[in-house]
């Protein structure tokens, strides 16, 4: 799926008007662009004619365009009632969120990924890309990353997956270039960093659906795109409802448990950057599961680059690194230099199995 943008949409509702058929315009426009099946067009296209019509003339005098949501408007007419200046209060992103609703719903219909007939193997696999900052890296970045994962997971049927979403998924959370905390990072093409993200994780989850037993979801919260990256997580709870979803927003350190593992996660921008004060944390707010636990782990991204605690009390704190290229805040705090790559962690019930690097 594609958030479509509504330049777009304005396009192939002028050629109807002009006189095109709903054909012409598919053929000579939006196929070229887009893959959907006309059928859909067609009914897309209806809602667009309902819509996305604004007052061409509003815009243009308020120096506005189509990327921008009116929200109450002031127009100057002469004594011909021609429109000669136009006041728009506007917001920029919500146009985004609009558009991200709009195709949501226009997702098509779920068919289920069928699981290889192949024996089931004691083992779960941690994905956790952290820091992937799309929008700074575009899917091109990532193609080597995307293909190496997706052989990782085709090597067994695992009892699960884990796929940790959020962390800094995208660079900045609306249009104007800012982040969640209201950062200015500079513009940037959001919605092909959007479109670049969508595209990068259902191929994951097609693939994690097809070669594991059960799927799991995990929404961490980070600093840069916290809502756009909840919203990535509900389009993949439409597109793919066989995978079970922790998209919580009021937790900041999740866990996963499998057999005898313990693995803990937080993006940790919001804590003291002294892993052995990450790992305390941990253990306070999950006695019971920590406790139990033979082998345990806790995973932490953020600063972009690796670092290991070593054996605390039975406990291994990482530092994860990142594959993003690096940006002017890399450069600032001196990160240019740190290995770029992405980190994804295999377990059987009782121990770590390996550490692949993609």
């Amino acid at each position: 799926m594609a958030v479509i943008p509504l330049e777009v949409k304005k396009k192939c509702v002028d050629m109807a008007n002009s006189g095109k058929t709903t054909r012409e315009v598919y053929t000579e426009y939006y196929s070229k662009h887009y893959e959907l099946s006309f059928d859909s067009f067609k009914r897309q296209l209806k809602r667009w004619k309902k819509k996305v019509q604004a007052d061409d003339k509003i815009l243009e005098t308020g120096n506005l365009d189509y990327k921008f949501t009116p929200y109450a408007t002031t127009v100057q007419v002469n004594k011909n009632g021609k429109i000669v200046q136009s006041w728009i209060k506007s917001k920029a992103e919500d146009r985004l969120y609009l558009e991200i609703i709009e195709n949501i719903k226009n997702l098509p219909e779920f068919k289920p990924i069928p699981k290889r007939d192949k024996k089931l193997v004691d083992r779960m696999l941690e994905i956790n890309f952290a820091d992937m900052h799309f929008g700074v890296a575009a899917f091109e970045d990532y193609i080597e990353t995307l293909q190496d994962t997706i052989e990782i997971i085709e090597t067994h049927q695992y009892k699960e997956i884990n796929i940790i979403i959020g962390d800094d998924l995208l660079h900045a959370d609306n249009f104007g270039g800012q982040t969640s905390n209201g950062t200015y990072l500079g513009e940037f093409d959001i919605v092909k960093a959007y479109n670049d993200t969508l595209r990068f994780y259902f191929a994951i989850m097609e693939k994690a659906l097809e070669c594991s037993e059960r799927v799991r979801v995990i929404y961490s919260l980070g600093n840069h795109s916290a809502t756009l990256s909840w919203t990535i997580v509900q389009v993949l709870k439409v597109k793919f409802p066989q995978a079970e979803y922790d998209d919580s927003i009021d937790d900041l350190r999740k866990i996963i448990t499998f057999g005898n593992i313990f693995i803990g996660f937080t993006h940790g921008d919001t804590i003291k950057s002294n892993l052995r004060d990450i790992k305390d944390l941990f253990v306070e707010e999950n006695t019971m599961a920590y406790a139990k636990a033979k082998i345990k782990e806790i995973h932490v991204s953020h600063l972009h680059h690796q670092k290991e605690t070593g054996d605390i009390n039975g406990c291994v704190v990482r530092r994860l690194s990142t594959k993003v290229p690096a940006d002017k805040w890399s450069k600032k705090h001196g990160y240019t230099t740190s290995v770029r790559r992405f980190m994804l962690f295999e377990y059987s019930s009782d121990k770590l199995l390996s550490i692949h690097y993609v």
